[in-house]
């Protein structure tokens, strides 16, 4: 009987030692989210895999994962002060050639590139006596996209000029409105030529619409709320101006309009200079402008004055809309200076401050207050 003690005491640390050294070896992990690129509010579902492909099994598995700490989880989590992530333990008995998977829900009520961290993994040897550890890099990330905004019921003609008239026929106007005739400058497709006036007055005449066929936009994003740019951060007004840039895409989209969107502000996950998404329809083009807005973050790359003096005397261009917290100073000659014959500035500020020494050539909006002077959110 003592033989078979010692025995089996001998054996034991034999598998122990084994175990102790290999414990970690041919053990993985994996991580799936169901969607990488979401809305707020859009539930997520994140499942994590472990599998042990050895012969032996390990009797201790523990996996900690870095999880972004503005996700909601529908699991228990920890967060250590200081530290930018919560905390997902997940502890197992993994049998030989065992597969592991569990799923797990998740919700983001926020906008923005959120990144799923490293993954520690710890396991125990046979007897219990001894911890292995690893970290595994692993990156993944998700996009909220921002919230739609109604158009109509948060902007405002700035000084109320334009009476009743829907807000949206102003920003993006009817493409089947002949508004008259205009004398034939070369610039214009030969199509909208209208051979009746020529035939009155000697000399070719184009149909006036309010919005030609052959009409591109951009959509020119400013996110400084202040001079200089890194003393305030107005997040409500940058929020809310990204939700209208996103609105209007979606019109521009459903209704064929080919437009480009740039910025001044640096986008997560993109070189310093990738700010520009050149004018372009499709769903592919789309898609990448609604990734855009997503990975926005609210720190300057430079000045919006550079955007204006580079957009200036692109004739490709006939819609310039542009969409900032505010008007400041500094930018108001450069606005100004983009009014021409060749093109149609639309202004959409946040706050309402110095709309009144833009250009009244240009169509300037602002968003609707409450009665108590908020905004409507």
């Amino acid at each position: 009987m003592i033989y078979i003690l010692i025995f089996l005491i001998i054996l034991s640390i034999i598998i122990n030692n084994f175990s102790k050294r290999y414990v970690l070896s041919k053990v993985y992990y994996y991580r799936e989210i169901s969607k990488k690129i979401v809305e707020i509010g859009e539930e997520i579902t994140l499942t994590s895999i472990v599998e042990n492909r050895k012969i032996l099994p390990v009797t201790f598995l523990q996996i900690i994962e870095q999880l972004p700490d503005i996700l909601e989880y529908k699991f228990k989590t920890i967060h250590y002060i200081g530290r930018d992530f919560l905390y997902h333990t997940m502890t197992f008995f993994i049998l030989p050639y065992q597969r592991i998977k569990r799923e797990y829900l998740a919700v983001c009520n926020k906008r923005g590139r959120y990144i799923f961290g490293d993954v520690f993994i710890l396991g125990g040897d046979f007897l219990g006596l001894n911890i292995t550890s690893k970290v595994v890099n692993f990156f993944q990330e998700i996009i909220v996209l921002p919230k739609r905004i109604d158009i109509e019921r948060n902007l405002i003609p700035y000084g109320d000029y334009y009476g009743d008239l829907s807000v949206k026929r102003w920003i993006i106007e009817d493409p089947t409105m002949i508004i008259g005739i205009k004398e034939y400058t070369g610039q214009e497709p030969v199509k909208n030529i209208h051979w009746t006036s020529y035939l009155k007055y000697g000399k070719l005449m184009v149909k006036q619409f309010d919005f030609t066929y052959e009409n591109t936009a951009m959509i020119i994003f400013n996110g400084e709320c202040v001079r200089p740019y890194w003393s305030e951060i107005d997040e409500l007004a940058l929020e809310n101006c990204i939700s209208i840039i996103r609105s209007i895409g979606e019109i521009f989209k459903e209704r064929k309009i080919p437009f480009g969107f740039v910025t001044n502000v640096f986008i997560y996950g993109l070189p310093r200079k990738e700010n520009m998404i050149y004018p372009s329809l499709g769903e592919s083009h789309f898609y990448t402008f609604l990734e855009y807005l997503g990975r926005i973050s609210y720190s300057i790359s430079f000045p919006i004055e550079e955007i204006f003096q580079k957009l200036k005397n692109k004739n490709f261009i006939s819609t310039f809309v542009i969409i900032t917290p505010r008007v400041l100073n500094e930018y108001i000659n450069y606005i100004n200076s983009l009014v021409d014959e060749l093109h149609k500035i639309i202004l959409i500020s946040y706050y309402d401050e110095n709309l009144n020494l833009i250009s009244d050539k240009i169509q300037k909006f602002t968003f609707k207050r409450e009665k108590d002077g908020t905004f409507i959110s």
